[in-house]
């Protein structure tokens, strides 16, 4: 049973170095690139990363869709890309906990980039300490975001919608945008 498991593991190994690599074709427009080395680096990365937090991950890697959000982001260059999708990645499954998985993979990856963008303006230690922090704790305190109460991108003012963020209290309260 044990060589069984092995073999589906390295199987699932195999398959997302190759889901991983073929993130190429669309990062190398922006002048993005991995090898297979850099894969290789950012797979043992996620194993450390989902260790620390305690996570298990079924299926496929998030990595693929980490670089997908983050491809054409203005402050990412090859020179540092494989650090940057390191960082990213380790945010992404601390922050998945510290949100008790109250948010998808989508919403979490939308969130974070917006803000690397507009708020944090590619600084990844703002982007973890201040940003994701403040989030979490308010995705913890009652907070939802849009698409999981039905909307996208929208605030409920009592009865007017106003488009301005994302995130609306689950419960009675004052409306703020957590930015």
């Amino acid at each position: 049973m044990e060589n069984l498991f092995e073999l589906l593991l390295a199987e699932q190994r195999k398959a997302d170095l190759q889901r991983i690599l073929r993130c190429n074709e669309r990062t190398g427009q922006y002048g993005l690139t991995l090898t297979e080395t850099d894969a290789r680096e950012l797979m043992a990365c996620r194993e450390n990363s989902l260790k620390e937090s305690r996570r298990v991950e079924f299926g496929e890697s998030i990595l693929p869709a980490v670089i997908e959000f983050f491809c054409d982001s203005a402050y990412i260059h090859q020179d540092q890309y494989v650090e940057v999708l390191g960082q990213l990645q380790e945010l992404f499954y601390t922050f998945k906990n510290e949100s008790r998985d109250e948010l998808t993979d989508a919403e979490l990856l939308d969130f974070m980039r917006r803000q690397f963008e507009n708020i944090c303006f590619g600084d990844l230690d703002y982007l973890g300490g201040t940003c994701l922090e403040r989030f979490a704790r308010a995705v913890r305190s009652g907070w939802q975001c849009g698409m999981q109460r039905g909307r996208r991108d929208e605030y409920i003012w009592g009865r007017r919608i106003t488009t301005m963020g994302s995130w609306t209290r689950r419960r009675g309260g004052n409306m703020r945008f957590i930015g």
